[in-house]
């Protein structure tokens, strides 16, 4: 036998009671004028057990009894498996190695389980879907953080075909490639490659090149390999999917909705994965070598972007912080023929 309190569903008075269980009901004593009440478990429902906490069951018509914890009710209420886990929840050890395994478990799975997962979702996500996404997330670029281009239609035409031709010069999978221009006081002297194929490059970029051709052919070929590889959609897909992760663990579905607003920002910071701006450069320094241009104008694109680091900073916030160390890439494409 054990004492409760019984809490009806209309009212906030509580009932003293005494409850007590057989092999095959819930008995709760007679009180205030109320007759002795039997219950079935499958007519209640109750929490997991906690520690030494009272346990609370819900009974038929939203009536709530918390009564003390017992050897009894526990094992009517959980069964052996509530029991179990209850024993595993009061040993020491079993908590401290909880304790340990939680976040090495965490670390798995955002480190090593969603990357996988996103890079083979991205494998799969048709043309057709990267071509909408991709003009909506320029679309919303457009109207937020980009302007039309001040360059000379003339001299956007000129580079287009320019451009074009550097890329026919190289065997990729991906066949489309649309290089457009933008102004921005935003993001200074960058380019950046949409999932379908677009690369934009802000005016600054090409002032910062200046009349050396090369410095774009080795950013444009740069750009390329995160198109040619997916980097994109696999980081709106761990984007995603790590939400959706951090959601499931932590209980928190807000930021689910910011995930799908922030295909923008993900995709002009593709920056945020070191990993695949290795893999990006890679790409350009064996086609600049296969091509029979030379990975030296990579090193020298770098350093342009690096003498322009003290300004951009300041609009970018630490905009290279994304990246690979700047003198490590410049070190690495001297060293690519080598």
């Amino acid at each position: 036998m054990a004492k409760g309190q019984l809490y009806p569903r209309a009212g906030a008075a509580a009932y003293q009671v005494d409850c007590d269980v057989n092999s095959e009901a819930l008995i709760i004593g007679s009180f205030e004028g109320n007759s002795e009440q039997t219950y079935l478990r499958s007519e209640v429902t109750c929490k997991p057990k906690l520690g030494r906490l009272p346990r609370e069951i819900t009974l038929p018509g939203n009536v709530l009894l918390v009564c003390d914890s017992s050897e009894s009710l526990d094992a009517w209420l959980d069964g052996k498996g509530g029991d179990a886990i209850n024993k595993l929840e009061s040993k020491r050890h079993w908590v401290i190695a909880s304790v340990v395994m939680v976040p090495v478990l965490l670390y798995l799975v955002f480190a090593f389980i969603m990357p996988w997962i996103a890079v083979r979702f991205a494998d799969v996500i048709p043309q057709e879907a990267k071509f909408v996404a991709s003009q909506h997330t320029l679309s919303a670029m457009d109207a937020t953080i980009l302007e039309p281009s001040g360059l000379p239609v003339t001299q956007q035409s000129s580079l287009q075909a320019h451009f074009h031709k550097v890329i026919n010069d190289i065997r990729v999978n991906h066949d489309y490639f649309d290089i457009q221009f933008r102004k921005s006081s935003f993001t200074g002297p960058n380019a950046f490659a949409l999932p379908d194929g677009t690369i934009v490059y802000t005016d600054d970029m090409i002032t910062l090149a200046g009349e050396d051709l090369a410095i774009l052919d080795a950013i444009l070929l740069h750009e390329v390999g995160h198109v040619e590889q997916n980097h994109s959609m696999q980081m709106i897909a761990e984007s995603l999917f790590t939400t959706l992760a951090v959601s499931y663990f932590f209980g928190d579905l807000t930021g689910a909705i910011e995930a799908f607003f922030g295909v923008g920002s993900t995709v002009l910071h593709n920056k945020f994965s070191q990993a695949h701006e290795r893999a990006a450069d890679d790409f350009a320094l064996h086609q600049l070598s296969v091509t029979g241009r030379n990975p030296e104008d990579f090193a020298r694109a770098m350093e342009k972007l690096s003498e322009s680091l003290p300004e951009a900073s300041e609009t970018v916030e630490n905009w290279l912080s994304t990246h690979p160390v700047m003198q490590e890439r410049i070190e690495k494409a001297r060293a690519f023929n080598q």
